[in-house]
């Protein structure tokens, strides 16, 4: 009987075991993998949304930042904010260059090789980090041999700095500055510019568990991402409307509307909302042209049409000046929205926002013009002489409806039902005299 009594509590503390390494294995949950977004150019909005999450990554106790990314490039200082805080972040940043068709061009290319670990999907590209500078033409602006070879090596032997201070190729760092040069993600990972390729995030996730990273503060962490979950953190809604600025399209949107606005206002003063909608439009536009290039000649030629359409506006010439102002502005739009790579909207779309701004010049503000040439009238020729409306009956007194008022009158020809038409004949103070329409 004690034998069986012993092998029971045996088994019975077996259970209680096995019940308390479950139970501790259920409360230790897997700190979350934070993932952030590189979509498009890289601005100053981007730099800032980067900065922030990896700050909140650290604050919410994640173990790792995923960046996914597919940039054609963009500011080199906005660049360096995001590299700074990979530097100095206290977690470890993956930089994801996807989905298949991603690239990580230009700025991208720094920004993947300062990541802790880089990976890339297997149909993408990283490269064509050469420095450029866009004049106020849109062009690319011609720098003297000096100073073009000041720049190129000094973001020669930044990218090779990051490249060696990540242990990943600093050679083909450099030529990727100095010579433009591409890579597949295959012959990427060949040359040891990233570190593995992955089809997905969560197959990065897997790949990636267990490996070792040195943190800024000297820290060494091992990853166990296999079963961490993935918290996505869109941009907040000021990043994008910020980052949505430097689109060419709402550039172009912000600048019809500065145009249609503050030129509806001047020629319709007292309509107040156009002129307000213009005003800001104006305001949101310096930060969108202080983020993309801009042309100075295209500014130009859209001066121009503005001049040639109020001209055809006040001194009719039959739509000539009109129709010069429509390719005028053409011209200065497909200049202003221009880089070295080409036109950063279609054509055909910059020839739509012209001829409709042409009409909205030649038939909306041309009434708001002639209205104004219009003489005023007011006081008694306002009414005396008019047809009005009886609005009440007149016996001798009542109201009558006419130019878009109502008037207290007095009837000199007898009692007036309602709804009858009344002819005004005098007026003394603010008060009429009528009679009966005869009609």
């Amino acid at each position: 009987m004690k034998q069986g009594d012993g092998a029971m509590r045996r088994s019975m503390l077996a259970v209680l075991v096995l019940v308390v390494v479950l139970a501790s294995g259920a409360g230790a949950a897997i700190a979350p993998v934070w993932v952030l977004h590189i979509d498009g150019a890289i601005d100053p909005a981007t730099a800032g949304y980067i900065k922030h999450g990896i700050a909140d990554a650290q604050d919410a106790g994640a173990q790792a930042v995923l960046v996914t990314m597919d940039t054609p490039g963009g500011s080199m200082s906005s660049m360096q904010d995001i590299i700074k805080a990979f530097f100095a972040s206290k977690v470890p940043v993956i930089v994801y260059v996807s989905p298949n068709g991603a690239t990580a061009g230009s700025a991208g290319t720094f920004i993947t090789i300062a990541a802790d670990i880089a990976a890339m999907a297997p149909a993408s590209n990283i490269g064509s980090a050469t420095p450029i500078s866009i004049s106020p033409s849109g062009g690319v602006e011609k720098m003297d041999k000096t100073l073009q070879r000041k720049v190129t090596n000094y973001a020669v032997e930044y990218a090779r700095s990051i490249a060696e201070k990540r242990g990943r190729n600093a050679d083909w760092a450099a030529k990727a500055v100095r010579e433009a040069a591409n890579l597949t993600s295959t012959n990427a990972l060949k040359l040891h510019v990233i570190d593995l390729i992955a089809d997905s995030n969560r197959d990065l996730m897997r790949k990636i568990d267990g490996r070792k990273v040195k943190l800024a503060t000297g820290e060494t962490v091992t990853l166990h991402t296999a079963r961490a979950p993935l918290v996505d953190n869109p941009m907040s809604g000021w990043e994008t409307f910020l980052h949505y600025l430097s689109n060419p399209l709402i550039s172009l949107l912000l600048l019809m509307m500065a145009m249609y606005g503050i030129i509806f206002e001047l020629s319709n003063p007292g309509a107040i909302l156009p002129g307000v909608i213009g005003g800001i439009s104006a305001i949101l536009l310096l930060y969108s042209f202080s983020v993309i290039p801009i042309n100075a000649a295209g500014f130009a030629f859209i001066a121009l049409a503005v001049l040639l359409f109020i001209a055809d506006v006040y001194s009719p010439t039959h739509g000539v000046l009109s129709v010069g102002g429509v390719v005028s502005l053409f011209f200065g739009l497909m200049m202003l929205f221009r880089t070295p790579a080409g036109p950063m909207i279609s054509p055909w779309v910059l020839a739509v926002v012209a001829v409709v701004t042409g009409g909205f010049f030649v038939f909306v503000v041309g009434l708001g013009v002639k209205a104004l040439k219009r003489p005023y009238i007011a006081g008694r020729d306002a009414v005396v002489g008019h047809v009005g409306e009886a609005r009440s009956d007149l016996d001798p007194k009542g109201q009558i409806f006419v130019n878009g008022a109502l008037w207290t009158a007095t009837s000199e020809s007898g009692r007036i039902e309602k709804g009858e038409k009344v002819d005004v004949t005098a007026m003394e103070g603010l008060k009429l005299t009528v009679r009966k329409h005869e009609g």
